[in-house]
């Protein structure tokens, strides 16, 4: 895939339609922006709650689990990587 696009006064660009489809890129998704020497690389950031949902089938995250589990994420990376704790609850 090679389309070209044009960057409008405000930097943004619009991103074909085939591109969109092929990557599933829908509004509202976030994109990751980055450079690779002289290229722009744009890279689709999944929701990790989005995905835990998906690979789990019909199981939800309400805003309480996601807490719990951001809290836990915190603690393990606290003791794996002795990074200090800090987020949601956070000391």
């Amino acid at each position: 895939m090679g389309e070209t696009v044009v960057v409008d006064s405000r930097g943004r660009v619009t991103l074909p339609r085939e591109v969109r489809s092929a990557l599933g890129v829908r509004p509202g998704d976030r994109l990751r922006v980055s450079t690779r020497g002289d290229r722009i690389v744009l890279e689709k950031v999944e929701d990790p709650f989005e995905t835990l949902e998906r690979l789990l089938g019909g199981l939800k995250f309400d805003r309480e689990a996601r807490k719990r589990a951001e809290e836990a994420a915190i603690e393990e990376a606290a003791r794996r990587w002795g990074v200090a704790r800090e987020g949601p609850g956070g000391d």
